[in-house]
């Protein structure tokens, strides 16, 4: 009699399930890094994730006369009717006071409310504490249950103040103008929408296509130096050879219009510290 196979537990399918969804958790954790200094909050990206997987489910159930079938949105992404009507009617609005940290309303009060300013726009050097026109009465006022001093300490860490003999005082620091200026993300962009891609195709396609990462240690500042350097000229020489061989031969004259199709080389040079390395430093 023909041994039989052993059933899978039921407490060995959350792991495997798990170990699938530790790859998404680590991208999102990078992306969070990324995010968090430049005033993303989870509720305002979860607004964004929202929108951006009802319009992917809408692309997909487009109808052949071009209109969003709502009803197949809503089974793709598990969203009511309602929500699926509303979010392509509307999209995400402007962020608000709502999605603001509590940093950022401690600031906007401190700018703004007389009592903590001389005017809109000019804040006072504020008491550490104290009952009124203090910064433990500001804290207080706008931070939520946020403590004073967790709020203090992260606009050290963000330089927006100044320790004085009376206080502190607000200041304009470039972390403040970049808050909520994603524009930086722009040239990285692309390289990211093509590895997406590439890793969800299906696997016979994926060969043709695949991401080939080279890591080069340095040992010291000098090593890491020249790695860096050396990169660098191999890296630009190949594009420039790349482009005078292929555009010298191309029998195609060129045009305005788009090509229908086309192949992307994208090199990205990375210096990656220790592990235990805080993000940052």
């Amino acid at each position: 009699m023909p041994e039989e196979k052993p059933y899978l537990k039921k407490a060995d399918a959350p792991v495997s399930q798990i170990k699938r969804a530790a790859v998404l958790e680590e991208l999102l954790t990078e992306l969070a890094f990324v995010l968090l200094p430049r005033g993303m909050t989870p509720k305002r990206f979860s607004e964004m994730v929202r929108l951006a997987f009802v319009r992917a489910a809408a692309d997909i159930s487009r109808l052949r006369n071009g209109r969003v079938n709502h009803s197949r949105v809503a089974a793709q992404t598990g969203l009511a009717r309602a929500d699926v009507k509303k979010l392509l009617r509307r999209g995400v609005s402007p962020s608000s006071d709502r999605n603001q940290t509590p940093v950022e309303r401690v600031i906007d009060g401190w700018r703004t409310d007389r009592e903590f300013a001389k005017r809109p726009g000019s804040p006072n050097c504020l008491r550490i504490s104290g009952q009124r026109g203090s910064f433990a009465r500001l804290v207080k006022k706008y931070g939520g249950d946020v403590t004073p001093r967790a709020v203090l300490e992260e606009l050290r860490r963000m330089g927006a103040v100044i320790d004085t003999d009376r206080g502190v005082l607000l200041q304009l620091s470039p972390h403040l103008r970049q808050r909520h200026d994603f524009a930086f993300l722009s040239p990285v962009l692309p390289a990211l929408i093509d590895g997406l891609r590439i890793a969800s195709r299906k696997p016979s396609i994926r060969k043709t296509s695949s991401i080939q990462r080279l890591i080069l240690p340095a040992e010291t500042e000098v090593d890491l130096a020249i790695v860096r350097e050396r990169c660098l000229s191999s890296a630009q020489a190949m594009l420039n050879g790349l482009a005078q061989s292929l555009g010298t031969q191309a029998a195609v004259p060129r045009s305005k219009v788009p090509p229908k199709h086309s192949f992307s080389v994208t090199i990205l040079l990375a210096e990656n510290g220790l592990k235990n390395t805080p993000r940052g430093q």
